[in-house]
């Protein structure tokens, strides 16, 4: 999975100069989890990625792909490889409010296959909280199936 990770580093740094405005730089930070009482899941979930819009406009919404590394509900290290869509409207003033969804490769977390992920988010042109939301999936081979909500933060660069 790093190799992917690496891969996608090289793809971002090697995009033309004037695609700059396209970047951002994704911070984690949270998961809730809820339905299970005893897993004893983490929830602060620190890391670091990036994104890179690449097609699309603010009227019909915009393609990107992502790459990241996370400290996972389990404590240990998660990457992931995406590529998704996102919409986002201007709710009030400055103020956008979106919907997305991303779907790849995730390797960590429980899980080491295909994934996707629905996402919400509030921000402005250039910061937005991103909130994600998966329904029930099974943490484990010895959890009981739990909800998780995600958050992260994209900063437009």
């Amino acid at each position: 999975m790093k190799r992917f990770a690496l891969i996608a580093a090289a793809l971002f740094i090697s995009a033309p100069p004037t695609q700059a405005q396209d970047f951002s730089l994704l911070l984690f930070g949270a998961s809730l989890h809820h339905g299970c009482t005893t897993c004893n899941l983490n929830q602060d979930n620190p890391g670091a990625g990036l994104e890179w819009a690449f097609a699309g406009d603010q009227d019909d919404g915009r393609w990107f792909a992502r790459t990241g590394v996370y400290r996972d509900s389990f404590r240990k290290e998660a990457n992931f490889v995406t590529l998704g869509w996102r919409r986002e409207w201007k709710i009030l003033g400055p103020l956008f409010a979106g919907v997305g969804l991303q779907a790849g490769y995730l390797h960590g977390s429980g899980h080491n296959g295909p994934a996707a992920l629905p996402t919400v988010s509030l921000g402005g042109k250039s910061f937005a909280l991103e909130v994600g939301y998966l329904p029930r999936v099974n943490v484990g081979s010895h959890h009981p199936k739990t909800s998780v909500t995600t958050f992260n933060l994209r900063w437009t660069l």
